[in-house]
């Protein structure tokens, strides 16, 4: 059973991550359990007119448990950055993964350029949905090419059994 709240949430807003972050983790149900908390409370935790407030370590323990990444990328953004989680199977074929990931990744930033760019196919605006749609396609995109780098700093400092 997911999380599906019903009162509007900004995107990006504390309590919007708040929901996103118990979507991941399995829906109330299971941030109840995990959390040792009542219904009532854990829907006030996401509730943007409560002024309740989840914990850092609350945040942490869902995380931990679920592998739940919104709090991971909403504070990577918050500082600046992006938060690429690194899922890697030891059988990956890394080096066709970094091209593939590669050729995918030229051709979005083709698309995005002509996209921003005003011509008689586009507007030259991108929107909001529009936005975290591409977002989505090239967080996967880094997601694969940040999992080739980590293999590479391994080997690099000799700690990959692999030399391909």
């Amino acid at each position: 059973m997911g999380f599906k709240p019903v009162k509007v949430r900004p995107y990006g807003e504390a309590k919007a991550v708040v929901a996103q972050l118990f979507e991941e983790a399995g829906g109330v149900p299971a941030v109840m359990e995990l959390l040792e908390l009542s219904r009532t409370r854990v829907y006030a935790l996401a509730d943007p007119d409560s002024t309740n407030e989840i914990s850092y370590a609350r945040v942490a323990k869902l995380t931990e448990a679920t592998g739940a990444t919104a709090a991971a990328k909403d504070l990577a953004f918050l500082a600046g950055g992006i938060f690429m989680p690194l899922e890697a199977a030891e059988d990956d074929n890394w080096l066709a993964l970094a091209g593939d990931a590669s050729r995918k990744h030229a051709r979005n930033i083709a698309a995005l350029m002509d996209s921003l760019s005003e011509t008689e196919r586009s507007p030259g605006v991108i929107d909001q949905g529009e936005a975290r749609e591409i977002l989505e396609v090239l967080d996967q995109q880094l997601a694969v090419l940040a999992r080739q780098r980590a293999k590479l700093a391994r080997i690099a400092a000799g700690d990959d059994g692999d030399e391909a």
